[in-house]
């Protein structure tokens, strides 16, 4: 009987010392990142190491908030950077669903600034099939409508 007190004590015991190291691990770890230097000891680990920053990113992207952030981010900077202008433009033109929807979606935010639409028109004039496949659309649905 005092074996088996004394066995039951010592888990007991070793479970809560466990549970007290986990603890103080994860505020120490929360403490260490409240040194400037070693958030950037952090982060470039995670810049660097491959499967690490994928995880991040995974992380991200399955909260909506961090999410957001990263797209605003993007957008920003390419605004500012052409090489990364072109970069996202091209992930853009490389999945024609995401063409589809981008171009659903600043349709009208183009309609509703008229230095936009001028933009926008000159520079789909600039592509001569662009301009002729949307004259030939035009001028199809104009048929239509006289045949009905």
């Amino acid at each position: 009987m005092k074996t088996k007190i004394k066995k039951t004590v010592g888990i007991v015991l070793a479970v809560f010392t466990l549970s007290a190291c986990a603890q103080k691990q994860e505020s120490a770890v929360k403490d260490m990142l409240k040194d400037p230097s070693q958030q950037e000891e952090v982060l470039t680990l995670m810049v660097e190491d491959h499967d690490l920053g994928k995880k991040y990113i995974a992380n991200m992207m399955d909260n909506d908030h961090a999410m957001g952030m990263m797209v605003d981010e993007l957008v920003k900077a390419a605004a500012k950077d052409t090489i990364l202008a072109n970069k996202l433009s091209d992930m853009i033109t490389r999945y024609p669903d995401l063409m589809l929807l981008t171009t659903h979606h600043f349709m009208p935010v183009i309609a509703s600034d008229s230095l936009l639409t001028d933009s926008f028109c000159d520079h789909t004039l600039e592509h001569e099939d662009l301009a002729k496949a949307m004259h030939n659309k035009m001028e199809y649905k104009k048929s239509l409508e006289r045949n009905h």
